[in-house]
Parts: structure tokens; sequence; C-alpha cells
């Protein structure tokens, strides 16, 4: 009698159609509208930023005025410790090279990665991370402008605090070029770098669901501060304003956007209500 055959070439044709499907990603219509007016809403905050940075080079004097007052707010505060916080590392020249790493390299490129991921993996979030991350940055170049203060490396010599970026003992003259050139050097108040790396960590903890990666989200701005106050760029008054910033804005923009897509439901609601049902 005759056998039926097993017909391999047909089941491997099908699971390699299958393995296609899961490894294709296919980009859903308008995705790439969209992307590019993200990026062009990036440009737009660059071009900004190089603006108050060339205007920003006369204010020297103004910075220096208010850095001291910052000095003086900080004493009577009893938070002056910048210069206790820098002595712990400036001793070793490997930690003093690390956190000036850090410091010239997580700035743009972990929140660039934070959208980039909620914009692929998590578009309904993206949104409203992207949207607070714009008013923060927003906000902290209107208080650049308004009120620019030096960083505490650049205060006069007697306060002790030394500028790693320029130092024999600090990571070298790269590092200080990519400061100078892609940085507003009186743009101490309020700390971007926390604020940023508070954004990464409030946009990152809701949608991540394993333990380790909640931590890491949580030590991110953590380390931020530990980074920007040794290496001399940072008070400690700024990094607070920075953590304010960051956290008032994102409870903002967030119960706004969720009292918006009540709204717009509502009226969609109205416009549209439940048929009658006739009996």
């Amino acid at each position: 009698m005759f056998r039926t055959c097993d017909v391999r070439p047909t089941v491997r044709h099908s699971r390699a159609a299958r393995h296609a499907g899961h490894w294709s990603f296919p980009i859903p219509p308008g995705t790439r509208r969209r992307l590019i007016r993200e990026l062009c809403l990036i440009a737009a905050f660059a071009v900004i930023y190089e603006e108050i940075r060339d205007h920003m080079a006369q204010a020297g004097g103004a910075a220096a005025s208010h850095a001291l007052l910052i000095v003086a707010a900080e004493k009577a505060l009893g938070l002056f410790r910048e210069h206790a916080v820098q002595s712990a590392i400036i001793g070793s020249q490997t930690v003093t090279d690390a956190f000036n790493a850090y410091y010239g390299y997580t700035h743009f490129l972990i929140p660039a990665l934070v959208l980039a991921w909620l914009f692929i993996r998590h578009p309904a979030h993206y949104a409203r991370a992207r949207t607070a991350l714009a008013v923060i940055t927003g906000l902290a170049f209107v208080c650049f402008w308004v009120f620019p203060v030096a960083p505490p490396r650049l205060l006069p010599v007697r306060f002790g605090i030394v500028d790693t970026l320029v130092a024999p003992d600090g990571s070298g003259h790269f590092d200080s070029v990519l400061i100078s050139t892609a940085g507003d050097k009186y743009a101490s108040m309020p700390s971007l770098h926390v604020a940023w790396a508070v954004w990464c960590a409030l946009a990152l903890y809701p949608v991540v669901r394993h333990w380790a990666l909640r931590a890491l989200a949580v030590a991110y701005p953590l380390a931020t501060t530990l980074v920007v106050v040794a290496t001399g760029n940072h008070f400690f008054l700024d990094v607070i304003a920075g953590v304010l910033v960051a956290c008032v804005t994102w409870v903002v923009v967030t119960r706004a956007g969720a009292w918006l897509t009540v709204r717009i439901a509502t009226r969609r609601a109205g416009r549209n209500p439940p048929a009658r049902i006739v009996t």
C-alpha cells in the first residue's frame, strides 16, 4: 500500500515564513513623518541653545556675581560642601577621568537613547515624555538667559574648587574642548544634567518591569548628582533646582495630558451618542 509521505520542504517553508514574520519590523503609516517632525523639534531646541550660549559669552561678570550669591545662600543653609565632595575624588586620576567622561558624554547620549526607546517600544508614553523634556529644557533656557550662574569650578581660587577639566590631574584636553563647544559654561542654575537625569528616571520607571532596570533608572540621577558636584560643574542648589524643575514639570505635563485625553474622549462621546434601542 502507498504511504503518505511527510512533506518536509513545506514545513521548512512555513517555519521560515513564521521566522521572517517574527523578525520583520513593519513601519506603521505616518511613523516616518512623525519621526521627521520630532527631529525638527530637537534641531530647533539645539539652535535656541546655541543662540543662548553665544549671547551669554559677555555675561561672565554677571554670572560670577550670581555664583557668589549662590555661595552665600548655601553657606546660610549649611549646604556649601562642594569642596569636600570634590576632595574625596580629586586624589584619584582614574576616578577623576571617569567622572569627567561621565559628565561630558552621558548628558546628551542617555536622554537621546531613552527618547528613541520610548518612540519605538512605548509610543503611547512617548508624547508626554517628550513634551515634559521639552518644557524642562525650555524653562532651563529661560533661567540661563535671565540668571546666568558660573559653575563652582570657575569660582575664585580662595574657595579651593578645582576645574577638573583643565587641571593637570583632570582628564585632559578633549573633555575640556567638548564642554566648551557643546555647553554653556554659565548655565549652572538649574542643573540641566540633573534635570534630564531625573526626567530619564521618571520616563523609564513606569514602563520597565524588572527590578534591576528600575534600580538603574533611580541610580542614574543620583550618580549624576555626585558627578556634577564632584567635578565642580554645579552647586548643590543647582541640583535641587534641577530636581524641582524636572519633577514639577513632569507632574504638570502628565496631569495636563491625562485631563486633555479625558476632555477629548468626552467631547467625541457627546458628538457620537450611543444609538437608542427602540422596543
